[in-house]
């Protein structure tokens, strides 16, 4: 036989618990893994998930193809989780890649780690980097990216740049920002253009 109080413990007990059932419950999602690419459930932009815990926006599907083949790897999370990951800043073309240029400036200029410009002095130059079809891989950039980059020394022959390091030093945004290494595997990134 219960008593009065363990009677009423009993019966809060289950108005609580039935309560609690009437209510949906709702789990955050786990937090992104270091190397991650995560994307909001209401917008379209990108962003690459740092060791350092700030996001990295591909400000065109240009920079994000010279990093990822596609966008499978693509992690959809919340605005609310989103907006609790700092920016870190933009990423920027994956150096050895690809070869950039700006509509108000002739100039060509080939990347080195962090984003860094290294106009290139000549047809020849890149000819010889990039072999006699360089001219193909030549992204023309909207202005306003232009200020994502850092200027560097010209090139003006082969020995001043060397694509197959520079691709290798940068396998993902982490190496290629300097920041902390991360344990997480990223997806291999797409092979570069002949």
């Amino acid at each position: 036989m219960l008593t009065s109080n363990a009677l009423r413990s009993l019966v809060l007990t289950l108005v609580v618990a039935t309560g609690l059932m009437s209510f949906p419950m709702k789990f955050a999602a786990a937090a992104p893994a270091a190397g991650s690419l995560i994307k909001r459930t209401d917008h379209p932009a990108i962003y690459y998930y740092a060791s350092n815990g700030k996001r990295y926006v591909f400000p065109n599907e240009r920079t994000f193809k010279t990093w990822y083949a596609d966008f499978s790897s693509v992690q959809t999370i919340t605005a609310a989780e989103m907006a609790a990951i700092p920016i870190g800043g933009n990423a920027t073309y994956r150096p050895g890649f690809k070869m950039i240029k700006i509509d108000t400036d002739p100039k060509v200029y080939t990347i080195s780690k962090g984003g860094m410009l290294r106009p290139i002095a000549s047809e020849s130059a890149a000819a010889s980097i990039y072999g006699s079809g360089w001219a193909t891989l030549v992204d023309d950039i909207p202005d306003a990216f232009f200020v994502n980059y850092a200027m560097g020394a010209a090139i003006s022959t082969s020995s001043d740049y060397n694509r197959d390091a520079e691709l290798a030093s940068a396998t993902n945004i982490n190496a290629d920002k300097g920041l902390t290494s991360i344990s997480t595997p990223t997806p291999p990134p797409p092979p570069p253009p002949p």
